[in-house]
C-alpha cells in the first residue's frame, strides 16, 4: 500500500526552490519577494514554522542549536494567520531566511 503523504507536504516540496531562493538572496530583495508574494507562499512559510513546532522534520541537536534564537519568531509565524505571516516575517527580516530556511531546506526531502 502506498504511503499517504498530506497535501501540506506535498506543496512544500513543490515550493523548494522558491524556498531556496529566499535564503540565499539578501534581505532587501526577500522582503520585497514577500511584500509581493501571494498567500498561498505564506501559507508554505507557516506550515515549515508548523513542521518544526510539531516534529514532522527531524532535527538533530546542531540544528536545535541554530534555530534557537529564532524560536519565538518561529512560534510567532506558526500561529499567525494570512496577513500577519507576512508581518512577522518582515518585521524579523532577512535573519529569519538566512538561518531558519536555510537549515531546513536540506531536511525538507526527508518529509516526504
Amino acid at each position: 500500500m502506498p504511503r499517504r503523504v498530506s497535501v501540506r507536504k506535498i506543496l512544500v516540496k513543490e515550493h523548494q526552490k522558491a524556498l531556496e531562493t529566499l535564503a540565499h538572496i539578501g534581505s532587501k530583495r526577500a522582503k520585497v519577494i514577500i511584500n509581493n508574494s501571494p498567500s498561498k507562499f505564506l501559507h508554505i512559510i507557516r506550515t515549515i514554522a508548523k513542521f518544526i513546532l510539531d516534529g514532522t522534520i527531524p532535527l538533530d541537536e546542531h540544528h536545535i542549536k541554530k534555530l534557537k534564537r529564532h524560536k519565538s519568531v518561529i512560534r510567532a509565524v506558526a500561529n499567525s494567520r494570512g496577513r500577519d505571516t507576512k508581518k512577522v516575517v518582515l518585521q524579523k527580516g532577512g535573519s529569519f531566511f538566512k538561518s531558519v530556511i536555510s537549515t531546513i531546506l536540506p531536511l525538507i526531502p526527508m518529509i516526504l
